[in-house]
């Protein structure tokens, strides 16, 4: 490779590194002590042998959330008062202690050979299962239809 071919490909690595940065500008790295005490205790009860990998403080139309990266490959979103907004987990799942219970009961009961990869909480809950079907929940955890 010549010169000339190595020094044009790290000018075109550095223009993408600096377009990444720009793009998260509002993105902070962290540390888990700066999280709301509500997030702390939720990873602590639900992910207890989960070692915390980044927390990013993200800000976005005025507000801010967190977003934390556990070992196991676990992404949760947290609302600025520690409330998970997102949780996701696609290749193990999420454990059973951080999903609502009446959301829980309706899956064990009628998807036993399933496992939740990914729940949203916004206004109602938002499910998706290991197969790929995903659930809609109001804000109670009752079961509303099948999101096609």
């Amino acid at each position: 490779m010549t010169m000339r071919k190595i020094m044009t490909m790290v000018a075109i690595a550095a223009a993408a590194l600096l377009g990444l940065q720009s793009c998260e500008k509002n993105d902070e790295l962290i540390g888990e002590s700066k999280l709301p005490s509500a997030a702390q205790t939720f990873l602590q009860e639900n992910f207890p042998s989960e070692a915390i990998q980044s927390v990013v403080k993200d800000y976005d139309d005025g507000t801010h959330t967190y977003k934390v990266s556990l070992s196991d490959g676990t992404y949760i979103e947290f609302k600025k008062n520690g409330e998970w907004k997102e949780i996701e987990n696609r290749t193990s799942g999420i454990p059973e202690s951080a999903i609502p219970a009446k959301i829980m009961e309706y899956i064990n009961a009628n998807y036993p050979d399933n496992f939740i990869i990914d729940i949203e909480h916004n206004r109602h809950y938002d499910v998706e299962l290991d197969s790929g079907l995903d659930l809609d929940f109001n804000s109670k955890g009752e079961f509303l239809r099948i999101d096609l």
